[in-house]
């Protein structure tokens, strides 16, 4: 072959060395790899997948048309978690019973499987939003025959809108939200009979969840303050920590006005001041919470700190 024929023909031996080399490893047009190693969608752009698995309520494993395996996020929504030391906090309005988050997490699950087990989906990305969560789960919203499942689920009263982020469909969600929440449907019916029941005259009034100096080396300046508006015997009355440490009161009595102290360290009780009698320091400084519950195991009062 001439050395001019064989330039005419470079042009298509490398075309072909390219298409070999791509060979077995085939990504789809609107897909590119992120720094992790993440599939990039492009947003607003559609994409169906398979689902394979429901996780909980809001979070869901699926298989995309190009044969990805995916954990997604449901965008712009949260529900209760399934076990009781995730449901610590304010997050739902005028509910703060982490039991009954617990009972209404696991009915989100079932509501989610009914609504997509085996089904094929189409997932969106949002521009407003970030593509992927601190986990590497994808954030996207989640159609299913026709409907958007995070409007679904608002609307039933299974969730609340995720206002922590921005994303383009929070005003239609607030809107569902606030209609689920007149109506009392779902978890909501708590907060509507809330209203009518009578409040606990005890109360956590403060905690100093972040003691002076070295915690290690001062347990007691770790504390936590009731008040109570009535006189109460806090026999059997118990204050937790968010991994569940429990601290049982005996046969005390506290009088209007009056403040009962827990310190988390060892001492000697007196009138209004207790002692845990733990070794080592308890409260997060960064985020906990504490619950307070009556003897029936009613959650009275939670006192949250952090994110």
């Amino acid at each position: 072959m001439s050395g001019s024929s064989l330039l005419r023909f470079m042009p298509l031996a490398v075309a072909l060395g390219a298409l070999l080399a791509t060979a077995g490893c085939i990504v789809p047009v609107n897909v590119t790899l992120d720094p992790q190693g993440h599939p990039a969608y492009s947003c607003g752009i559609p994409i169906d997948a398979r689902v394979t698995r429901v996780i909980d309520g809001d979070t869901i494993a699926v298989k995309t048309g190009a044969g990805r395996e995916e954990t997604v996020r449901i965008l712009g929504i949260d529900t209760p978690e399934t076990e009781e030391h995730g449901n610590w906090g304010n997050e739902y309005e005028g509910i703060s019973d982490p039991a009954y988050l617990t009972t209404w997490g696991h009915l989100a699950g079932n509501q989610t499987k009914d609504l997509l087990k085996g089904k094929t989906v189409t997932l969106m990305t949002d521009c407003m939003t970030g593509e992927r969560d601190r986990y590497g789960r994808l954030l996207a919203y989640v159609g299913v025959d026709g409907s958007d499942l995070g409007s679904l689920l608002l609307g039933g009263g299974y969730a609340r809108v995720y206002t922590e982020e921005s994303f383009e469909k929070k005003p239609q969600y607030l809107m569902l939200q606030s209609g689920a929440q007149a109506a009392g449907a779902g978890l909501w019916s708590a907060a509507k009979t809330a209203e009518s029941s009578q409040k606990s005259p005890v109360s956590i009034a403060f905690v100093q969840y972040d003691a002076p100096g070295d915690d290690r080396e001062n347990l007691n300046g770790e504390y936590i303050v009731l008040a109570s508006d009535e006189q109460v015997n806090l026999s059997g009355w118990t204050i937790a920590d968010n991994s569940g440490t429990i601290y049982r009161f005996g046969n005390v009595v506290i009088h209007p006005g009056d403040r009962v102290t827990l310190h988390i360290g060892p001492g000697t009780p007196t009138g209004t001041t207790f002692y845990w009698n733990l070794s080592a320091p308890l409260l997060g400084n960064d985020a906990d919470a504490v619950t307070l519950r009556s003897p029936d195991g009613k959650a009275v009062a939670v006192y949250r700190w952090g994110k």
